[in-house]
């Protein structure tokens, strides 16, 4: 089974039907990589709004991050290739 943080980072991002994209990386925007690190960038377009934050790398941090604000089909986009992996 893949390890659910490189699963993350060797995508290039996932995108709703609303044109909402998140991507997850191993830096922040001004930030050096740190070891195990992750960071969840969503993109709403041209709605205002996103984020960038450091988030734990794990399952529950990142659906617990999109569903808090309201991005359900994207965690169900990074769900199914994510059973599809495994």
């Amino acid at each position: 089974m893949k390890d659910w943080r490189e699963f993350l980072l060797s995508r290039k991002g996932w995108q709703d039907g609303k044109g909402n994209t998140v991507v997850f990386s191993d830096r922040g925007l001004q930030e050096a990589p740190k070891e195990g690190e992750l960071w969840l960038f969503l993109d709403e377009g041209l709605r205002c709004g996103g984020m960038h934050r450091p988030i734990q790398p794990t399952e529950e941090a990142v659906k617990a991050a999109l569903l808090g604000v309201g991005k359900k089909e994207l965690w169900e986009a990074i769900e199914k290739d994510w059973n599809e992996e495994e």
